[in-house]
């Protein structure tokens, strides 16, 4: 199952594209936030550190989501998660409060919101089982949600246990380029093997 967060301002149908050359069998999921002039958002804000009872609020909702699709989809394995720009950071802000939900996070082009940095929070309350990896999608010129905050998202997860890689693009903007999108897929395919692989052996 691969669950696809859409961006401030977007359509779940905007994100139909980046799958169009996924060969892989997939269950994919693209969900809904809040109606906003005639859009979808997760959260209305634009600041770089929302308040994390803002972010924890929706990461809370789509847990309940994901866990909800899983006994009614049965699927292989715990859902990938991805999601573009304030989906992307969604999908961060999924990683760090709810590790136990998914399987594996890809944010693109977003970051972590600085109030939900886990390290303080991981070392103060019973440590999860395990980490789902973050392996994040970023331009290097990013203005919109800038390259240092997602360089800074990941240096936190990496301090707090989480394996956690950034994969830059030269001159890529906050937008997606054809080589980003290759790569995430393939990325996100080995991950889909891997939970193939596992399934088996159980």
């Amino acid at each position: 199952m691969i669950v696809v967060l859409h961006p401030m301002g977007g359509d779940p149908a905007d994100m139909l594209y980046l799958f169009e050359r996924y060969s892989r069998p997939a269950r994919l999921i693209f969900p809904y936030g809040h109606p906003g002039g005639g859009k979808y958002l997760w959260y209305d804000s634009v600041r770089e550190d929302v308040a994390a009872p803002v972010v924890t609020r929706e990461a809370d909702r789509l847990a309940a989501v994901l866990a909800a699709l899983v006994v009614a989809r049965p699927t292989l394995g715990k859902p990938l998660v991805t999601g573009f720009s304030q989906g992307g950071i969604m999908t961060f802000a999924l990683a760090v409060t709810h590790p136990e939900s998914l399987a594996a996070a890809f944010p693109i082009s977003g970051m972590l919101p600085p109030s939900l940095y886990p390290s303080a929070a991981i070392s103060s309350r019973p440590r999860p089982r395990a980490f789902p990896p973050v392996m994040a999608f970023h331009g290097d010129v990013d203005l919109a949600v800038p390259t240092r905050s997602a360089r800074a998202s990941i240096a936190e997860l990496q301090h707090a246990g989480y394996v956690a890689e950034l994969h830059e693009f030269a001159g890529l903007g906050h937008d997606l380029s054809d080589q980003e999108q290759r790569a995430l897929l393939e990325r996100i395919g080995q991950a889909a093997d891997a939970l193939s692989v596992a399934a088996v052996r159980e």
